[in-house]
């Protein structure tokens, strides 16, 4: 097995971010009819998701030419379907807070971060609105679920069904043999 190129730090710790406040806040997300009172958590994090995926996004733009290159052969099937899923997940990653937000603002609330700021107000107060935008922002939520664990198991099965492991390449703390010499 070949060693992997790493990813640049900036682009692992901003991976791993990314994915615990996903985490956390499907979890939240889902305990939220339980427990009204973590909407503001929920709020909160969604808003620093936002900023975070576009800080993502252009620290990879920066980054461009440090990226390793993918493991999959281009034009192939699965270099195509691992282009689809990553374009995928940054949509689904800023979309679902953006349909967040604006399902606040058509209830009639500003979207604030832990009591700090508010977004401005895109939107009117719209009951029928905000319901819509609350039912394609749930769904969006549940399809990045889907994305995500497809995301994971094609990294599993590239360490386990083929010649490359791509895992050591993004884990924040690098064996002696993903290290660059």
């Amino acid at each position: 097995m070949k060693r992997p190129t790493p990813y640049p730090l900036s682009i692992v710790f901003l991976h791993w971010l990314l994915a615990a406040a996903l985490i956390g806040n499907f979890a939240i997300g889902w305990a939220l009819d339980d427990n009204e009172g973590l909407i503001g958590l929920h709020k909160s994090i969604g808003i620093a998701i936002l900023f975070l995926v576009a800080f993502r996004l252009l620290n990879r733009l920066r980054l461009r030419r440090q990226l390793p290159p993918s493991v999959n052969v281009p034009g192939t099937l699965a270099h195509r379907a691992e282009r689809t899923v990553h374009a995928l997940l940054y949509a689904a990653m800023l979309a679902i807070p953006l349909l967040g937000w604006l399902k606040t603002n058509a209830a009639g609330h500003a979207a604030t971060f832990f009591e700090l700021f508010s977004l401005p107000t895109l939107l009117p107060h719209n009951r029928t609105l905000s319901h819509w935008l609350g039912v394609s922002h749930s769904a969006a939520a549940y399809g990045l679920a889907c994305l995500v664990a497809l995301h994971v198991l094609a990294a599993l099965a590239h360490g386990l069904a083929k010649t490359e492991n791509v895992l050591p390449r993004i884990l924040p703390v690098r064996s002696r043999s993903s290290r660059p010499q």
